[in-house]
């Protein structure tokens, strides 16, 4: 389009206003994506900022003044473009208008939907863009010297008296909630590396039991923190940040450790009845191959039997890289370890890592089985895995049992083995031989 085209547009459009555009505007905290016909005024000269955009299909002209003061096209952009993204930062009035050139598919991003993705990252993440954020804003306003002088209240606050907004629409959240937060999350991750050298984490151990004769098959080694002040931790209020901070693969490594260590006291205790230990390794060990030669060292250096060990794996430790994910698995069956998929059915893509990865067993949510007796639909679905699980040639699992009936259902959908609070809840190791024990005995 030449820019006299776009002038004539620019002339033609002027004043009106594209109804979709007005809802894009409206979105508030959401990132829609919008087909807006050709012509569309996305946004004009002088107007507040609201929204950025995202082009997925089409052109857009962006028209702004010349040195003269008059309409010229500035340029025209394409598939994969930002544009208006100012409006993130602040909402000072727009310098261009822009206008589609051809039918467009665009995603329209408000403001507040930043607010929504800075609210979910790593705390420490979140505090630095806000921060930086607000700095910026702080830097495009020239404050006279007595209102930076004034002690009253922090640079966002004066800002706010000087312009006369609201400091709501300055600040992109709460920064002194996102001060806490970052603090907290800081403190933990120095506690955390200083447990681990003190060697304050130590496993719990869930029975895993074949559900036709009630017999104890192995366990689930499940990490707890003996914390010297707060007395036991359990995982839910340290592993998000381990994962975040990286630390959850030294966790990792110590309870596959741990693992080791305790299983030749626990297949002492079972006798003739082999016994496993399932340990729970994070995503982000699937990153890199170093997991695999790691594992290696601690089995070789345990003289454990591999095929006693299962490691548990999640979809999150798939999904971001099948191929790299695959090769990992590999690696890790080659050392003779058995694999199980936890967590199942709670993804959006499990039925399709059944025919693509290496994986030995399948662990079946516990709300799936807390769902069992509510009606048909809930038994169809665990019906479904289980028919599916077998087809591929896996054992499966099934989380969270507590009750009799429970078992009785599961029993006749054909699930191998279970676990959950109606045959124990994780035990430390004395618990677990107790266990063992009293099970046998039954047998």
């Amino acid at each position: 389009m030449s820019s006299e085209q776009a002038m004539g547009k620019l002339k033609t459009l002027a004043g009106a206003e594209a109804q979709d555009a007005l809802l894009a505007r409206q979105s508030a905290g959401m990132i829609k994506r919008y087909v807006f016909p050709k012509d569309t005024v996305l946004f004009g000269k002088g107007e507040t900022r609201q929204c950025a955009y995202l082009i997925d299909k089409g052109e857009v002209s962006i028209i702004g003044n010349d040195e003269g003061g008059e309409d010229k096209l500035l340029c025209i952009i394409g598939e994969g473009e930002l544009f208006g993204e100012m409006a993130l930062v602040d909402n000072t009035p727009r310098t261009a208008t822009a206008v589609t050139n051809s039918e467009c598919e665009i995603f329209v991003i408000p403001r507040d939907s930043l607010y929504e993705r800075v609210k979910g990252l790593d705390p420490i993440v979140s505090l630095l863009i806000s921060i930086l954020i607000e700095r910026y804003r702080i830097t495009r306003i020239h404050l006279p010297e007595s209102v930076k002088q004034d002690k009253a209240g922090d640079f966002i606050n004066k800002l706010s008296k000087h312009e006369r907004m609201p400091e709501d629409v300055l600040r992109l959240r709460n920064t002194e909630e996102q001060r806490d937060l970052a603090l907290k999350e800081m403190k933990m991750e120095q506690e955390l590396r200083a447990a681990l050298e003190q060697r304050q984490f130590f496993p719990h151990l869930q029975p895993i039991l074949n559900l036709a004769e009630r017999r104890i098959t192995g366990f689930e080694a499940l990490i707890r923190w003996q914390h010297p002040e707060k007395g036991l931790v359990f995982p839910d209020h340290f592993i998000p940040v381990a994962e975040r901070t990286g630390v959850v693969q030294h966790l990792d490594r110590l309870m596959l450790e741990k693992a080791c260590e305790l299983l030749p006291v626990l297949q002492e205790k079972a006798g003739d009845q082999k016994l496993f230990i399932s340990v729970n390794l994070s995503g982000i060990n699937f990153e890199t191959y170093d997991v695999v030669n790691s594992v290696r060292r601690t089995i070789m250096d345990s003289g454990v039997d591999p095929s006693q060990i299962k490691l548990e794996i999640t979809e999150s430790a798939l999904i971001a890289d099948p191929d790299q994910a695959e090769k990992v698995l590999l690696g890790l069956k080659a050392l003779g370890l058995h694999i199980a998929l936890d967590d199942f059915g709670t993804g959006y893509s499990s039925l399709g890592y059944l025919h693509k990865f290496s994986i030995d067993d399948l662990k079946i949510d516990r709300s799936f089985v807390m769902q069992l007796h509510d009606g048909s639909r809930s038994i169809d679905i665990v019906r479904a895995i289980v028919a599916l699980a077998k087809n591929f040639k896996l054992n499966v699992v099934a989380e969270g049992i507590e009750k009799e009936e429970d078992i009785a259902a599961l029993i006749g959908l054909d699930c191998d083995m279970g676990q959950g609070y109606f045959f124990s809840k994780p035990v430390p190791v004395d618990g677990a031989l107790d266990f063992i024990e009293s099970n046998l005995k039954k047998g």
